[in-house]
């Protein structure tokens, strides 16, 4: 049923998701032919400068673009399908909460990891010189390859694994939180997306404070012991993805199947 699912949001969501891909993918060939005609050196004609101005402009707009578009887009998407009419049908259906709510997070995770990896390529492709696309990528995994075996192969190694580890559950995070967020805000009688942007704002402001916290805690126990500490990251990092995930999943299906009200 999961599989069915992730089946049903995948072509619920990708029509839109591929035009914001493909409106990068556009912009950036764009962009890369007034780079590589080289606009800016024509120095007696203002008008082809303030073409290539504004052709640079409108790709730094559309990366700010597809940024927002897919984040409101998401949103949109998951209260329209679960707290929406159209959550009476998804609500009606014989499956369990939980992997309503698992399809729906995994698909807008695996969107934004494919969103971030064109946005990736592009910034790529334009920083490329002379065309060498290849060569550039190349460069640039040698770079993460030499910092991987510097000094500790195992320990930079398990670093870099751990820290994608640590981003991926980082990510199911921030989705979940704006998914708790949502369902918190359904249990008001009246204005229930205002409660959900106060709901989220207020979880963000607990974050901080959490956050400003540990920092402190971490420095101090470190002064105290007096040594020095190897961190790469990851740690703290990993472990804060993994319980704000817990308790915004919880928080979600809780209310998705003890509060549920779709009135």
């Amino acid at each position: 049923m999961l599989g069915k699912l992730m089946k049903y949001e995948w072509k619920a969501t990708w029509k839109f998701l591929c035009i914001a891909n493909l409106m990068i993918v556009v912009m950036t060939i764009i962009a890369d032919v007034t780079v590589k005609l080289d606009f800016f050196a024509y120095d007696s004609d203002s008008m082809l400068q303030f073409i290539a101005m504004m052709v640079m402009m409108t790709y730094v707009l559309s990366m700010f673009a597809m940024v927002i578009g897919v984040a409101i887009f998401l949103v949109y998407r998951f209260y329209t399908s679960t707290y929406s009419d159209q959550g009476y049908l998804l609500h009606t259906l014989p499956v369990d909460k939980h992997h309503i709510i698992i399809a729906k997070v995994l698909v807008s995770a695996l969107w934004i990891i494919l969103c971030e990896a064109v946005m990736y390529l592009s910034v790529v492709v334009l920083i490329a010189s002379n065309g060498e696309l290849v060569e550039t990528i190349t460069d640039s995994m040698e770079t993460i390859i030499s910092l991987a075996i510097a000094e500790n192969v195992q320990l930079k190694g398990l670093a870099m694994v751990m820290t994608l580890i640590a981003l991926l559950f980082n990510l199911f995070a921030k989705l979940l939180k704006v998914t708790a967020c949502i369902s918190l805000g359904q249990l008001s009688a009246n204005h229930k997306l205002l409660f959900s942007v106060l709901y989220y704002f207020g979880i963000y402001v607990v974050q901080k404070i959490f956050s400003g916290f540990y920092f402190v805690f971490t420095v101090a126990m470190i002064r105290k012991d007096n040594y020095e500490m190897e961190l790469y990251g990851w740690e703290s990092m990993l472990v804060s993805g993994i319980i704000y995930s817990v308790v915004f999943y919880l928080i979600t299906w809780y209310v998705m199947d003890k509060k549920l009200n779709l009135e």
